[in-house]
């Protein structure tokens, strides 16, 4: 069983059902911190919005050997080494959303990370031990200066190839640790250093802003990192100041791990490059103009939600829903206002009167 850095690292610690020591994520009624990083239409080119939430505090809680009393009740996690020959698997859209995207997440980051030499800085903050005071010996200043190098992780985001990254710690522990590149300036209280090196391993066309605390980095040459610094600083539309993607976001939104997409049509959004075919989820969300889904692992009980919204006479009946979504939850609940769609399901183990 791969260790928390492994799991940021690749893709392949799945299914999810070996999760353990986690502390639940309750709705408080209110926005999650990272949507003040979510762009209402996106970082790149493509239609929509497409991110990826993985609240690392919880993820310090996974030692990869204690089962969740319930794990037995959930439905199949996605599993993304599904031999291409064998048929496609209808999972639960509660449990499949969130967990394929903590494989794209994971992917995404463990990858996008590499050429900028603070990978390591990074993926070391998700651990308990942090990475001790160092002296920066390549102050711009030209003299040494003492740096805080303690790092902690504690919120990660990926948004369309953009990745946010949150916790404690200097910000120069994580300039110290890139290599290939240069400042080019300040933007919204970031500062904003660009690739500079083109040799074998090369930095053009990347680009990371950091402060203290926050750290944003370009994951993917094809996406924006202006759009999402501008989006933090408030001068670009949020998916959370629309109505619907507000209360989408308020719904479902809270969780140890949270697809969301909007704007895009979700089983696109949701392929994975190893085989598109093997994640297939309804789909009862096919047609709806966005989601956000989520699934928090408790100690007792897990969680999923999902809150949708879809166009005018486009929402699937009641029985549509009751039928694909939460079909094995210990208890469920499934509402429909107009053309929104909110659904959670509840795991947990089988009390003897409920086995019988």
């Amino acid at each position: 069983m791969p260790s928390r850095r492994d799991l940021l690292k690749t893709a392949t610690a799945f299914p999810l059902l070996t999760m353990a020591g986690c502390l639940g994520v309750l709705d408080s009624g209110e926005l999650p911190a990272y949507a003040e990083s979510t762009p209402r239409d996106g970082a790149d080119d493509e239609d929509g919005v497409f991110f990826v939430h993985i609240d690392t505090e919880w993820l310090r809680g996974f030692d990869g050997e204690e089962e969740l009393p319930y794990s037995d009740q959930l439905p199949d996690a996605v599993d993304i080494d599904v031999d291409p020959s064998t048929p496609a698997v209808d999972f639960d859209p509660l449990v499949a959303y969130p967990t394929t995207g903590l494989a794209l997440g994971a992917f995404g980051i463990g990858t996008g990370l590499l050429p900028y030499g603070f990978g390591d800085v990074v993926l070391d903050g998700l651990d308990e031990d942090v990475v001790p005071n160092e002296t920066d010996e390549s102050s711009t200043q030209q003299e040494e200066t003492t740096v805080d190098g303690t790092v902690r992780i504690d919120s990660m985001l990926l948004v369309d190839g953009v990745g946010v990254f949150r916790g404690e710690f200097d910000a120069r522990a994580v300039v110290a640790a890139a290599g290939g590149f240069e400042p080019t300036g300040e933007q919204n209280g970031f500062d904003v250093y660009e690739g500079s090196d083109d040799g074998f391993f090369t930095t053009e066309d990347l680009a990371f802003a950091v402060r203290d605390g926050v750290l944003v980095t370009l994951l993917d040459q094809d996406a924006d990192l202006e759009v999402v610094l501008e989006t933090i600083a408030g001068d670009i539309e949020r998916l959370s100041d629309t109505d619907d993607g507000g209360w989408a976001l308020t719904e479902a939104g809270h969780g140890h791990v949270t697809l969301g997409v909007w704007g895009a049509e979700p089983q696109q959004a949701t392929e994975t490059e190893y085989d598109s075919e093997s994640v297939d989820t309804g789909d009862v969300f096919e047609n709806a103009d966005g989601f956000v889904s989520s699934l928090t692992l408790g100690p007792d009980e897990g969680v999923g939600t999902i809150s949708a919204v879809f166009p005018p006479d486009e929402v699937p009946q009641q029985a549509a829903f009751e039928n694909q979504v939460g079909t094995s939850a210990s208890t469920r609940e499934i509402n429909i206002d107009g053309t929104r769609v909110s659904i959670s399901g509840i795991w947990r183990v089988p009390t003897e009167e409920s086995s019988e």
